[in-house]
């Protein structure tokens, strides 16, 4: 990972990130001074699963896959996150370990906020920090509604396998074959 320096310069590619794009110029100018551009390659991880967050990340250029551990500690990819989203939101919000693990699916740039800074930040900006936070918690709830539709999905198709098996276990079980 490396850390860039000179940050203003994301300025016009930051106000393209969703929780941001509302946000005025001086107002998003403010944000990225409380911020750290960071840059990774293919492969690094951002977030390891179980260890405690205390920040949120921004996809500036690239994108990142999102992992769990299963209990047999295979890596399982959940989810996609490319340039514009966001993810870790919930550090902000609760001091836990991170439920998933996110690697960089190629050369990625993020804008990483810590929980110190953003509660700075919406202490000082209220007006912006407010838009901010109503913003973080429409993305939350975004998330929550796919994610609760992956479930229901993911029911359904267990559903399916289940009658697809019992069907094919009533046209080879031997004992119901008529009798000559």
């Amino acid at each position: 990972m490396k850390i860039e320096t000179n940050i203003l310069q994301y300025l016009p590619i930051v106000k393209n990130i969703q929780i941001f794009h509302w946000l005025h110029e001086d107002e998003l100018q403010k944000m990225l001074l409380i911020s750290s551009i960071q840059h990774y390659e293919k492969g690094e991880k951002i977030i390891t699963q179980g260890e405690v967050g205390d920040a949120l990340y921004a996809v500036v250029s690239g994108s990142v896959d999102v992992f769990v551990r299963d209990k047999n500690k295979k890596e399982i990819a959940i989810s996609h996150i490319k340039s514009g989203e966001i993810f870790g939101e919930s550090a902000i919000f609760l001091a836990n370990k991170r439920t998933a693990s996110v690697i960089c699916a190629g050369n990625t740039i993020v804008m990483k906020i810590t929980r110190k800074n953003l509660i700075f930040y919406f202490k000082t900006y209220a007006h912006a920090g407010n838009k901010l936070l109503m913003l973080m918690i429409l993305n939350l709830l975004n998330k929550l509604r796919h994610a609760n539709e992956d479930l229901v999905l993911e029911k359904q198709s267990d559903l399916d396998f289940n009658y697809v098996d019992n069907l094919i276990q009533e046209f080879i079980t031997e004992s119901d074959l008529p009798s000559e």
